[in-house]
């Protein structure tokens, strides 16, 4: 019997990185042009931290208003912007604003590597959301997959690859803070966070979908 690959069906809705294009304007450029615009007004620098870190908050809710639902990921997403935020404030610390973003990133990383110690890792429900939807055929299908040793296999090797990756990202985001300027970290570290996305949205889908093409006679979903 064949061992089909997770990602061997078409999507369930056909994937880009043009999608991606949202995610750049709204968590990468919009808080770089508002700290700095504010920065150049004289808006204190915590305040022009908090500020700019409302569009990437803006952009969790916009998809959300999009998908009308709001999953565990988004809700923690959410949970840690505004525990930061306040944090930041009542802090009065400039420090704690440029740092807040490690604790979710960290807090990711650490959900990715202990779902390798569950029934089923992180990304296979991740992953299972870009391909099946809400389709019930494509679910059942992929829920399926889980009874393939090499499908399991390399679910759990991306979960890990993710995890550690966030977890390194963290570690990153704290030193840029230690030893660069507010205005520096403000530029450097969600270009970081973005091109790791990138990077290892490309390398997960060439190592799953490489099992697709060495199992030519995979039976697909209709």
């Amino acid at each position: 019997m064949a061992e089909p690959l997770a990602t061997t069906a078409e999507p369930a809705e056909k994937f880009s990185f043009a999608v991606m294009l949202p995610t750049l304007i709204f968590d990468v450029a919009a808080p770089i042009v508002i700290f700095n615009i504010l920065a150049a007004y004289g808006v204190p620098t915590l305040w022009a931290l908090v500020a700019g870190g409302l569009s990437p908050a803006l952009n969790t809710l916009r998809v959300w208003a999009k998908t009308r639902r709001l999953e565990p990921l988004g809700i923690i997403v959410i949970s840690f912007m505004v525990l930061g935020t306040t944090a930041s404030l009542i802090s009065g610390s400039v420090f704690v604003a440029l740092i807040k973003d490690s604790f979710l990133t960290a807090t990711f990383g650490c959900i990715c590597l202990g779902s390798l110690f569950g029934a089923r890792p992180l990304m296979f429900y991740i992953n299972r959301q870009f391909v099946a939807g809400d389709d019930p055929v494509r679910l059942e299908w992929w829920n399926g997959l889980w009874q393939y040793p090499e499908v399991r296999r390399r679910l759990r090797r991306v979960t890990a690859v993710w995890g550690l990756a966030y977890l390194v990202e963290a570690v990153l985001r704290i030193g840029f803070a230690l030893v660069l300027s507010p205005a520096q970290v403000v530029v450097v570290s969600p270009v970081m966070a973005f091109g790791a996305m990138i990077v290892l949205i490309a390398w997960s889908r060439r190592y799953l979908m490489a099992l697709g093409d060495e199992r030519k006679d995979v039976q697909q979903p209709g």
